[in-house]
């Protein structure tokens, strides 16, 4: 509790309270319920559904009182409220049945029944019986995409979804339409919904209005669900998730609350990514080993089948996306000199500056970013590439208004009033980027330049930090105008930050940001020197390309091989072999990819799904995903965070660490596979304390372990259903469950649950991460309130994690090496090549993985040439509507799009998928297409969106087939009988 907190008395019961919070927040804080819908901590209060009335008397001596909406009520010193009387509680009781008058008796057959937040509100209030018998009020239903659906009929116009889409998350394609005692939310007309934060209307909403479309495909009630805490890999935030399992399948991704990171919402690209999991591609089994059994994997299975392979030279290419253990043991595997990042030398440049970076400087989290008073954006498109931060922005950009509203006194969390009194007041917000992102419209200022052109852009601003004179002159009227503009904000801010990232991969401009960041600048006399910056106070947010860039960051040496160093090390015939482990090789043009592949001898692909790697692999080893198995994954902060699986793998699928352990004991010395104690490595514990006796900046996993001496926390919840029928099918005899001695957590239902917390000082649940939110008469995810110190704070028992990057010494100090750049010239691609062409970002069509689920391929953009109207007049091109990309090797046809807000001279290229990066850019044409081009191309998407919705239903089908044939493994066994 903070200091602010004073006493309350709730049905004659004292209670300690923050005095900041509205009484509802108060109550629930305390672990007391009170029924209510339209409030939301993070969104606070409206008053719109009348449901958390309360008796509010005078003194001790009142028995009437009168009568008050919690949220909208103020806290005081010594208030005395009532719960329990019979006045508030029949008040209460009404609101229910009026809102149940028009809402549909569909519990059964809806998505959100077990879980609805209306069904407990209902048997909170004491509501148990319906007596209107009338006609119900009825809606159309929108189809709003492939993820969302669309239930209005079960609407109780909480305005919930209205007030996060639009107010909260910036979205514009979804409003509230009222006509007569109708009232109606949704979109002008039928669309996919726009917002990257669509999904989170399935969670906001207190009822089935707005429910996962994928997962209501292919359902299963909440309380049937297996269950375990994770870490999203769809960018390098670290967002926190909790993956739902049902029958060996992935069901579903929610939003796990974490205070610092997440809080209470999740972007799409999170919440449906998953879906490579069920793919038809996924790897099941074995390719170039002979196996004693063919649904089991076995080091003696390896052994003799790659004996063949000893003695001869392999290099391992390690991946963003494989976990943190996977790495390291990859490194040690073949020794730090044969050992590939799977990263080019731009690349690993940027991380070598990123570390430094961490080094120095605390990169802010989520929560601390919504704080700051003054943001700039260099070179990066948030939106597209780390969502979450972007919807932070969205919050921080108010910071200005609320300190207005503080100075009227109006409390932050009366939302409607803040709002009023804030009009359109924003904090500020610079953007200098290649092209207009979605945050422009709450901008204060936006300059497009070429990548070159945001690194100068970003020296000039260190330099006038720093009081001293430019060291060029080659910047236009425009940018020198946001240089000044910038520099006055952060100058006068008291919580300034800066944020950028690697998606344009220019170096000079992430080493701008470390001159920054370390707090120097080149001084103007000598370029050479440094000059202590007169920003002292000013805090830093970069953001690296995958999940886990920083963890494989933190194994990188001088010795490690890039990518262009291993083409020539193979192109030079001096590797005999590859070991590929989760790398599409996606860093490589189509050529350069090609290459590698079949210059070498063998190749060894360890990979949870099909690639172009596992086309060209000698050897096969399939490894697990996220949801099945464990490890650590390090985000843009080093902070390592641990997911755990939520079902075990069928096998011979295995975790890709275990993997490992079995190329060792063939061509590696066997440090891997055992203990200090020299005992067999049977755990991912063991293993974790066998790579920090090699790995100096191996996190200590000793938080992680110790969780494991605690009681085991069931992955399913205590309602679950049917386990003694899951597999009646194919035997009657019930089989032991699955025994996961590497986690906190049990492959059942039995073990400790999380439950109800009576007190704000103990939790009852046995490990930190909870599998799922559950407390007694809280079924959905309005129930984490039960589990934070006071709403909307965070966690009385937050998840472990490591920080595996401090600043080692103070801003004051001096850099270990000289960061200061050389004057960066005018490097304007202008004058050495017409067109600058980058590979355009976006949520769904540049992820991987993710477009192995058929709704991001369905989402992804139509391949586009975007450059504005100057260079689409240059070229003549000003009149078409689609262009033809002349590349080294082959033609693409696009569709050109022309707008103001792009750089001079730059090409913004989305081709499907990772396309863009895989092709050469640099050299290529821009003509006008044909006719026929263009009819071709406009069948072929036709043909594609066909294909994907019958790939969809056939996936559907063999989804709910595999449901009838539950893999024993998943039933019975230990994870470590291998």
């Amino acid at each position: 509790m903070s200091d602010n907190s004073v006493t309350i008395y709730v049905d004659g019961v004292s209670y300690q309270v923050d005095a900041g919070d509205n009484l509802l927040a108060g109550v629930l804080s305390s672990k007391l319920d009170l029924p209510y819908f339209c409030w939301h901590p993070s969104m606070g209060s409206v008053g719109a559904c009348r449901q958390c009335a309360v008796t509010v008397y005078n003194d001790e001596t009142e028995q009437q009182g009168r009568l008050a909406m919690a949220c909208m009520t103020p806290i005081t010193d010594g208030m005395r409220i009532g719960l329990g009387d019979s006045y508030s509680s029949h008040f209460r009781e009404q609101v229910i049945s009026a809102m149940m008058t028009n809402h549909p008796h569909d519990c059964p057959v809806c998505a959100e029944g077990g879980e609805c937040h209306l069904q407990d509100m209902t048997v909170m209030t004491g509501h148990n019986q319906r007596e209107y018998v009338g006609d119900k009020r009825t809606f159309t239903n929108q189809n709003l995409g492939p993820h969302i659906g669309h239930e209005m009929n079960r609407c109780i116009t909480c305005y919930r979804c209205v007030r996060f889409y639009k107010d909260y998350a910036g979205g514009k394609d979804f409003g509230v339409y009222g006509s007569r005692n109708k009232v109606y939310f949704g979109r002008q007309q039928d669309g996919v919904l726009e917002s990257e934060f669509s999904g989170n209307l399935v969670e906001v909403c207190p009822t089935g209005v707005f429910t996962d479309k994928p997962f209501s495909a292919h359902y299963a009630r909440k309380w049937d669900l297996q269950s375990a805490p994770s870490i999203c890999k769809g960018c390098a935030v670290g967002c926190n998730i909790s993956v739902g399992e049902r029958y060996g399948c992935v069901r579903r991704v929610v939003n796990r609350y974490n205070d610092d990171v997440n809080g209470y919402f999740l972007c799409d690209k999170g919440r449906f990514g998953f879906g490579y999991v069920n793919s038809d591609d996924r790897i099941t089994t074995a390719k170039g080993i002979k196996q004693e059994f063919p649904s089991k994997l076995s080091t003696k299975d390896v052994q003799l089948s790659l004996a063949k392979y000893k003695g001869q030279r392999f290099v391992a290419i390690g991946s963003e996306r494989a976990s943190l253990e996977t790495n390291a043991a990859l490194k040690h595997l073949f020794g730090e000199d044969n050992f590939c990042s799977g990263l080019t030398d731009k690349q690993t440049q940027l991380l070598n500056i990123n570390k430094q970076m961490l080094n120095h400087v605390n990169m802010l989290s989520v929560k601390q970013i919504e704080q700051a008073d003054c943001v700039l954006i260099l070179g990066e498109d948030l939106t597209q590439t780390s969502p979450r931060i972007a919807l932070a922005l969205r919050q921080t950009v108010r910071n200005a208004g609320l300190e207005i509203a503080d100075k009227l006194r109006i409390p932050r969390w009366q939302d409607e009033a803040v709002r009023t009194a804030a009009g359109k007041t924003l904090s500020p917000l610079f953007i200098c980027d290649v092209t207009a992102s979605k945050l422009d419209d709450v901008a204060t200022a936006v300059n497009y330049s070429n990548p070159d052109d945001i690194a100068t852009i970003t020296q000039a601003i260190n330099a006038k930090l720093c009081h001293h004179k430019p060291l060029f002159t080659s910047l236009t009227a425009k940018q020198n105008e946001f240089v000044e503009q910038a520099v006055a904000a952060l100058s006068s801010a008291k919580r300034p930050l800066i944020i950028s990232g690697h998606t344009l991969e220019n170096v000079e401009l992430a080493q701008q940001c470390l001159n920054l960041a370390t707090g120097f600048a080149a001084s103007a006399v000598n370029d050479t020197a440094l000059v202590k910056t007169g920003v002292p106070n000013l805090s830093f947010v970069i953001m690296p390309s995958k999940a886990n860039s920083i963890g494989l960051a933190s194994l990188l040496n001088d010795a490690s091989l890039t990518l262009e160093q291993l083409c020539q090390q193979a192109s030079d015939n001096s590797i005999d072999g590859l070991v590929i482990c989760e790398n599409e090789l996606s860093n490589l043009t189509t050529t350069q990819r090609q290459t590698l592949l079949t210059s070498v001898t063998t190749i060894i692909a360890l990979d949870h799904n099909e690639s172009v790697v596992t086309e060209h692999a000698d050897v096969i080893l399939p490894t697990a995903t996220f949801s099945e198995s464990q490890g650590l994954l390090v985000n843009y902060q080093g902070r390592a965070q641990c997911f755990y699986p939520a079902f075990a793998p069928k096998l011979p699928i295995l975790p890709a660490w275990r993997v490992v352990t079995m190329l060792d004991a063939i061509i590696g010395d066997g440090q891997l596979v055992n203990t200090s104690e020299n005992e067999q490595v049977k755990t991912i514990n063991d293993f974790w304390q066998t790579l920090q006796r090699f790995e100096a900046n191996f996190p200590d996993t000793s938080v992680f372990i110790a969780e494991q001496f605690l009681l085991k926390t069931a992955r399913q919840t205590h309602r679950a259903s049917g386990r003694t029928a899951m597999t009646a099918n194919q035997n009657v005899h019930e089989r032991k469950t699955t025994i996961d001695n590497n986690s906190p957590y049990k492959f059942s239902m039995e073990g400790s649950h999380p439950q109800s917390n009576q007190s704000a000082s103990s939790n009852t649940s046995a490990a930190n991460a909870m599998p799922y939110t559950w407390a007694p008469g809280w079924n959905s995810n309005q129930s984490i309130s039960k589990y934070q110190q006071q709403v909307g704070s965070g966690l009385l028992n937050s998840s472990p994690v490591v920080q595996i990057y401090d600043p080692s010494e103070s801003r004051e100090s001096t850099p270990d090496t000289n960061v200061a750049s050389e004057n960066i010239k005018d490097q304007s691609v202008s004058k050495n090549n017409p067109i600058n062409f980058i590979p355009a970002a976006h949520i769904f069509g540049n992820d991987y993985l993710g477009l192995k689920g058929i709704e991001f391929e369905l989402l992804s953009p139509i391949p586009y040439v975007e450059i504005n109207a100057a260079l689409a007049s240059q070229l003549g091109l000003g009149e078409c509507s689609h262009v033809n990309l002349q590349l080294s090797d082959s033609n693409q046809i696009c569709q050109l799009k022309i707008i103001n807000e792009v750089a001079e001279n730059c090409a913004l290229v989305y081709l499907f998928g990772n396309d863009s990066k895989h092709i050469e850019l640099n050299n290529s044409k821009l003509t006008a297409a044909n006719t026929e081009q263009v009819a071709e191309f406009q069948q072929s998407l036709a043909n594609k969106v066909s294909s994907a919705e019958a790939n969809k239903q056939q996936l559907l089908v063999r989804l709910k087939q595999n449901d009838q044939f539950i893999p024993i493994r998943l039933m019975a066994g230990g994870l470590d009988d291998l």
